[in-house]
């Protein structure tokens, strides 16, 4: 439970701000993608695509109350429903649970800890299966932490015992005192030429976010820019 707690907090803490670049590679070419986020506790997060321009003020807003996503063109704000959350963000290989995290480590999921070496390096595994009625995405999830700072290194997504896709962490930074991997990388197991990428540019943590943000109208103010 404290392991996986620490992994639901990692990003987020009590509150957050980062900009992001996020790269897609798909058969059909490469697009890239630049993000502002803010989050405070658990409950309330924003995302807010700044480029490229004829994206910029997209974003994607969580409350306890729901997901959406809002579309400045028509200045619409879209619910998401519980199951669409393993549906693509924005024609990339992140999904809308990855990116703004509507389900927990520690709420939806069972977790087992053992270890396992992998190339010589010995790590916490993580088996998380989905507890009922979790409104979750995947029927196992596999974590390799380092055991000493609970940092990241793999999470593997499984459906029905088939690999669905991996994640990677790298380039860790220490943040607020924290080793936080400060690049992702979702690797699809049905497609292995393509990838999505997301680098932090810049994150901070336990810091002051306004409440406003995480309403409609203070997410059409930071669409805005």
């Amino acid at each position: 439970a404290q392991v996986m707690d620490y992994i639901d907090d990692l990003y987020r803490s009590q509150s957050s701000y980062s900009r992001m670049r996020m790269t897609v590679v798909r058969e059909r070419g490469v697009r890239e993608l630049e993000m502002e986020s803010w989050s405070k506790g658990d409950e309330e997060a924003l995302i807010v695509i700044r480029s490229p321009a004829r994206e910029a003020g997209a974003a994607t807003l969580r409350t306890e109350e729901g997901l959406w996503n809002y579309a400045p063109r028509a200045d619409r704000l879209i619910r998401i429903p519980t199951g669409l959350l393993s549906e693509s963000w924005m024609g990339s290989h992140f999904t809308n649970d990855d990116l703004v995290r509507e389900t927990s480590y520690l709420d939806d999921y069972d977790a087992v800890l053992s270890t396992e070496d992998r190339e010589g390096v010995t790590y916490l595994k993580a088996i998380l299966m989905p507890k009922p009625e979790a409104p979750v995405v995947y029927s196992e999830l596999v974590y390799l932490i380092t055991p000493g700072d609970w940092i990241p290194i793999r999470a593997e997504y499984y459906d029905d015992g088939d690999l669905v896709r991996a994640m990677d962490f790298d380039q860790i930074q220490t943040i607020a005192g924290k080793q936080i991997p400060m690049r992702m990388t979702i690797l699809p197991a049905d497609a292995p030429e393509e990838r999505t990428v997301v680098e932090y540019l810049e994150l901070e943590l336990d810091i002051p976010v306004d409440d406003q943000l995480f309403t409609r109208q203070g997410l059409r103010r930071a669409a805005k820019g």
